[in-house]
């Protein structure tokens, strides 16, 4: 993840074309909304620290990645790119941001080599150059990435209301999609499918419907669907495995 202050200078002179940040230079970012081919997906596995390239059902190839450390970890989810750049240094010769909307994550390169296979970063996933520079020609803005791994990676802890964002958000929509009521995407971002799959769950238990996933609203989550076991997984086809 990068920082507040890197944020500031982008958010301030991006419409510049390019920054000067010191870590080299920093290009236009490819933010136009081009659809990715539908088939080309990416799959980072954390624990294994692999990130796979699939088109349909078939793997196309599979890198080596570094992780975030567990104080900072890579978001769980399911997310698209969002932007592509060449950037440099600290970020290796590629940037392709993803769609976690409780900071800036990206798939990018590395000057330090040696921490590909570590779980070391601020939750981005590090690339060698050379993987990430065939990475960055094969996929596009909009290109699906999930990112799988044992879960929960975070408790709910907090009432969760509509416009909410954050890795919480992800367990929530986690849950309702396990109990039967949520076919959207695992996005971390409360948005009205959610709020609407709250208040068939809500009206299933014989809850005031409210659309508000209230602390009690998530404990009858968790005792409703505890048969599946108190832990999932998201797998490489990208479904919640159980």
């Amino acid at each position: 993840m990068i920082g507040p202050h890197f944020v500031r200078m982008v958010r301030n002179l991006v419409g510049l074309g390019a920054v000067a940040l010191g870590l080299g230079t920093m290009p236009a970012l490819v933010s136009r909304p081009v659809l990715a081919t539908a088939a080309i997906r990416i799959v980072i596995n954390v624990p294994s620290r692999t990130l796979y390239l699939y088109r349909g059902q078939s793997l196309l190839h599979h890198y080596p990645v570094a992780v975030g450390r567990s104080s900072t970890p890579t978001p769980r989810g399911e997310f698209v790119i969002t932007q592509k750049a060449v950037w440099g240094d600290g970020f290796g010769t590629r940037w392709m941001r993803f769609s976690a909307p409780w900071g800036i994550y990206g798939i990018h390169g590395t000057n330090r080599p040696w921490s590909v296979g570590l779980a070391v970063s601020h939750g981005c996933v590090r690339m060698y150059n050379r993987n990430v520079e065939q990475l960055y020609a094969l996929v596009s803005v909009g290109t699906p990435v999930v990112v799988e791994g044992p879960t929960p990676l975070v408790r709910i802890r907090r009432p969760l209301n509509p416009g909410a964002i954050g890795q919480d958000v992800v367990e929530l929509q986690r849950l309702l999609r396990l109990a039967g009521v949520y076919p959207g995407a695992l996005n971390g971002i409360y948005q009205a499918s959610a709020e609407e799959a709250v208040r068939k769950f809500q009206l299933t238990v014989g809850m005031p419907v409210t659309g508000i996933a209230s602390l009690e609203t998530v404990r009858n989550l968790l005792a409703y669907t505890r048969s599946a076991g108190p832990s999932g997984y998201l797998t490489p086809a990208g479904r919640w495995a159980w």
